[in-house]
């Protein structure tokens, strides 16, 4: 694993990675995992917050916005879901990208927390790949029943 040192990271509440900014769309992918436990837990369908998408591997849904903003954003930038919202969610400002055998994280440059805030170290990014790691493993058994 490879991950950015001596970084800073707090979250500063802006709602960047949960809306378009006037720099980028944001698109919130999301995994099978992910969609199964917001409908368990809200009672929701998927086709009430998410469409299906291809080629995004192992991202098959996006996140539909409103008014260019994550439906589940509220008004006062706080999130509906916060304790169930996806793996992309809990990894922002930071995503993992495979090279080769190892796991590589990189930092969007636009989010206002980088820089605050305490150090992050080692450990934050052990726990993220951890959980993208659980995503990955249930995708696989989903797939290997079928």
């Amino acid at each position: 694993m490879e991950f950015p040192k001596d970084i800073r990271f707090q979250c500063q509440r802006c709602s960047r990675c949960c809306r378009h900014t006037e720099l980028r769309g944001r698109k919130i992918l999301l995994s099978d995992p992910d969609i199964l436990r917001i409908e368990k837990n809200l009672s929701l369908k998927r086709a009430e917050f998410a469409e299906t998408i291809e080629g995004c591997y192992p991202f098959a849904f996006l996140m539909k916005m409103v008014d260019e903003k994550c439906v589940f954003l509220e008004e006062d930038k706080t999130c509906k879901i916060y304790e169930l919202r996806p793996l992309i969610c809990r990894c922002y400002p930071f995503w993992i990208e495979r090279e080769g055998d190892l796991f590589v994280f990189k930092a969007t440059p636009d989010c206002p927390g980088l820089g605050k805030g305490n150090k992050i170290g080692e450990k934050y990014f052990r726990d993220l790949l951890s959980q993208a790691v659980e995503v990955y493993q249930q995708i696989n058994w989903k797939e290997s029943e079928t």
